[in-house]
């Protein structure tokens, strides 16, 4: 923080010193090391100086106070050293506080300590918690645990609509209650008998099992549409699950992390799952959670809510889950990004990276976030076994609808490059299974030439299996796209658009590829979109005899060290390479590799503008 020069206004600082500071004596001055940083403060007297001043850093005193009786020598010290400390981060201006009546201010000192250490007014802050309105709903241990916490740690009206027994929650929260009016504190618990009902509620929060999945999604709908915020709680056989919290119009939403973490799940735990949200609960009824296990579910949800509410930090659920094995204890943290195929939240806007650019070790930071195990886009990368020389291989797995599946890459330098390209696989095959022609328009040729569209004819359009006639009053579905040699826009099918993935897209040869032949940017991935349609088409051309095929010669492979570890390494393992230039492809340019060997024969395509 930045001090004004002016002395008559730096007086009127009210300077706190952070909890988590300490200092020592050392033989130039005092020494203070903070959470993030440590600095010296050289003098002789400088330590007599902080401890001294230290008790009455607090925030209720203005320097101005502090230095009244102190002749201008020890003042000028003072207002040094606190600006010393200010300037650093060591200490902060307190300000002006809202006001609290002195019950809330004595009972709940802590809360309000603990919401100043991280940001500014904490009494404001503490207040819009103290005053809102918190319905909880659910049952068991949990839902108990919850409403303790929220009532110990100062959010006095709960409305309860537990599932089971009204009367157990009412008699096992009465004496909270008593307590806290008891001190003067205004304190409100209403148990309802029967559903949820958020309105006039600031905040929800759902603790349930498998038993109330269907109730949960459907309020996970309700509040992302029209809210109050909510933090539900879920339990399964395995773990349970806290969060994301669902606000109005916010992505991600509780149904992007169920569509997570059940792809990542294996096929028979997701099977149950989604089957538990169809049709409700068989007569398999879960076992219900150990009293410790619900109590840390329960505190943790009331906590998320006091962060959330207060603002004092960010919560952990906010974007991402936390996850807890019932049978070990372990918890875990990991972000959830919005789901394509989520039918709740995918027509909200997100917000791309500030900067979509920067170097290739700043890409590979970012995606590292699109990896978790339970949530992530991707899973984990499965290449620590391999041998790592003198090819580097990266190896990472992803979820999918008929199990997990694993792209490959490769490159001959670095390990970091070989899973970069392993990164830009899997985001181009994640994108093109939940492509989605939103966009589509339908309508005859005639229809969209009159709105000022230029239909491109099918019969203009070099397919595999061919087209069928053009007919302008046959009315179909065609899908706006930028046309690549002009400005305007023209339609075109959309399942050439975006053609459905093969159920055995994880033996496609695409899952293995060099690390640095993979576009990064859109324009980059439809120029080489456009380039393997080149090339593919060049190559039948020459197979019909109408195209243009030379023999790339080894020694202009060898000039090329990435080319060059090829042919070596085809040498090595005895097999025979022949690369062939398709001339048909032009402008882009095409290579067919065919490689000979015990195991018979192999090839590959290539095109590009380079």
């Amino acid at each position: 923080m930045s001090l004004p020069q002016d002395a008559a206004e730096t007086l009127e600082v009210r300077p706190k010193l952070r909890h988590d500071v300490v200092f020592l004596d050392a033989p130039a001055g005092a020494y203070l090391r903070g959470p993030d940083t440590a600095f010296l403060i050289k003098g002789r007297s400088a330590f007599r100086w902080l401890t001294t001043l230290s008790p009455y850093l607090t925030g209720e005193h203005t320097l101005a106070q502090l230095t009244a009786t102190l002749d201008q020598a020890q003042r000028q010290t003072v207002l040094t050293l606190v600006r010393a400390l200010l300037a650093r981060g060591f200490a902060k201006d307190a300000g002006d506080r809202s006001e609290v009546p002195e019950p809330v201010a004595r009972r709940f000192a802590a809360q309000i300590e603990f919401v100043d250490h991280f940001t500014d007014d904490p009494t404001g802050r503490f207040l819009r918690f103290h005053t809102a309105r918190v319905a909880l709903a659910g049952e068991g241990a949990a839902l108990l645990a919850a409403a303790t916490g929220l009532l110990r740690n100062g959010c006095l009206h709960l409305e309860l609509y537990p599932d089971d027994d009204p009367a157990r929650y009412a008699e096992a929260l009465r004496a909270e209650v008593a307590t806290l009016r008891a001190d003067g504190l205004a304190a409100e618990v209403q148990v309802h008998d029967g559903p949820v009902d958020p309105s006039g509620a600031d905040a929800v929060v759902y603790c349930t099992d498998r038993t109330g999945l269907s109730r949960l999604a459907e309020l996970a709908r309700d509040c992302h549409r029209d809210g109050p915020l909510l933090v539900p709680v879920l339990v399964d056989d395995e773990r349970a699950v806290v969060g994301p919290t669902v606000a109005p119009g916010r992505t991600p939403c509780w149904l992007c992390a169920q569509l997570r973490l059940a792809a990542a799940a294996p096929a028979d735990t997701a099977a149950d799952f989604w089957r538990h949200l169809a049709v409700g609960v068989g007569p398999d009824v879960p076992a219900p959670l150990p009293e410790v296990t619900a109590r840390m579910l329960g505190n943790a949800a009331a906590f998320e809510l006091f962060r959330v509410l207060t603002g004092a930090m960010a919560a952990d659920s906010a974007d991402a889950v936390l996850l807890l094995r019932r049978s070990t204890l372990e918890s875990a943290r990991e972000p959830v990004l919005p789901h394509p195929a989520c039918p709740v939240c995918r027509g909200v806007d997100v917000a791309g990276p500030e900067q979509p650019g920067g170097s290739d070790d700043e890409t590979y930071q970012r995606a590292q976030s699109l990896v978790s195990p339970n949530a992530g886009v991707f899973t984990r990368f499965v290449d620590d076994p391999l041998e790592q020389a003198p090819l580097k291989t990266a190896r990472l797995r992803l979820p999918g609808p008929g199990g997990p599946r694993e792209v490959t890459a490769f490159d001959v330098h670095t390990v970091q490059t070989a899973r970069l390209g392993a990164y830009r696989i899997a985001v181009r095959d994640h994108a093109a299974r939940y492509a989605d022609p939103h966009d589509g328009v339908l309508a005859t040729a005639q229809e969209l030439r009159r709105r000022g569209e230029h239909p491109v004819p099918w019969t203009e359009l070099h397919t595999a299996s061919g087209a069928v006639d053009d007919d302008p009053h046959r009315r179909s579905v065609g899908c706006r796209r930028p046309r690549w040699a002009a400005p305007r826009r023209c339609g075109c099918p959309p399942r050439w658009r975006c053609p459905p993935r093969p159920r055995t897209a994880r033996a496609s040869p695409s899952g293995r590829s060099p690390a640095r032949r993979r576009p990064t940017r859109l324009d980059g991935v439809i120029d080489q979109g456009l380039a393997d349609a080149l090339a593919y088409q060049a190559l039948t051309g020459a197979m019909r005899g109408v195209g243009g095929l030379s023999v790339v010669t080894e020694e202009a492979l060898v000039a090329d060290d990435d080319t060059a570890f090829v042919v070596k390494a085809a040498h090595r393992f005895g097999r025979q390479l022949a690369v062939f230039a398709l001339t048909g492809a032009a402008p882009a340019h095409a290579v067919l590799a065919v490689v000979d060997g015990p195991d018979g024969r192999d090839w590959r395509l290539a095109g590009g503008f380079d």
